[in-house]
């Protein structure tokens, strides 16, 4: 009796010990459910893929393959502490203006557009940070390898959610100096800034930009975009731009 007591009292106590810790694990998941809904949503959306490869370096380099790897490693760096999406995980066409739908969607809190540059002018180096800025012209939508051009892409099909950047071009245009600022800090690199009438970002409801990160068709500049090292100091420091932003827009 005193056998089958002992037992059933031991039985008592595991049941008991396993209630209290069922208890503070699905509170502890709560917390961290309740945590992962609070953060910040960040898109990255890396430029052309399937057919479309973009700029080519001398070497065979395609804009494609570079914005893929640099938008891994960019969100890699994010993700501890953001909601990262990119809208193409592999090498694939994506219609223009679903990548910004994608965002949408998602009432991201950034977006940004990772290009490589191409010039018939091989010497041209330097990164450019774009945000969107309204233009009188008839069709003053940038046509290059890098931003792509509606007409080319989507025929004459309207793009989505046309113009709702607007109201959000002053914090792009922050948004870009923050990420402008960070790459000043790789020595390598020419940072500019330029406002103008991109067909990828006009459909942004959110602060959003456009980074080309160098130029493939610059000898120089295709060697730095396909060393790894040299794309993961380029991640860490577009990352610390969206971070510093997003410390000083919080919703």
């Amino acid at each position: 009796m005193k056998s089958a007591f002992r037992i059933n009292r031991d039985l008592i106590l595991v049941l008991i010990i396993t209630l209290v810790l069922g208890g503070y694990t699905a509170q502890a998941n709560a917390k961290q459910s309740l945590f992962e809904t609070f953060k910040p949503i960040i898109v990255i959306d890396p430029g052309h893929g399937g057919q479309d490869g973009g700029a080519r370096g001398s070497d065979g380099t395609l804009e494609k393959t570079v914005t893929l790897q640099l938008a891994r490693l960019i969100a890699t760096k994010l993700e501890p502490d953001f909601k990262v999406m990119l809208t193409r995980t592999d090498d694939y066409a994506v219609e223009l203006d679903q990548r910004t739908a994608a965002a949408n969607h998602l009432k991201a809190d950034v977006f940004v557009a990772i290009h490589t540059g191409g010039s018939f002018v091989h010497s041209t180096i330097g990164t450019a940070i774009f945000y969107y800025r309204n233009s009188s012209g008839p069709d003053p939508t940038r046509d290059n390898p890098s931003s792509g051009n509606p007409q080319r892409q989507r025929g004459n099909r309207p793009i989505l959610w046309k113009n709702v950047q607007n109201s959000h071009i002053p914090h792009s245009r922050t948004l870009a100096g923050m990420i402008a600022a960070r790459l000043q800090g790789l020595s390598a690199l020419q940072s500019r800034i330029e406002g103008a009438q991109l067909a990828v970002l006009q459909g942004a409801a959110m602060p959003a930009v456009l980074i080309e990160v160098g130029y493939l068709t610059n000898p120089a500049e295709e060697k730095n975009l396909r060393d790894q090292g040299f794309l993961l100091d380029l991640a860490e420091h577009i990352s610390l731009g969206i971070e510093d932003f997003l410390a000083q827009h919080k919703k």
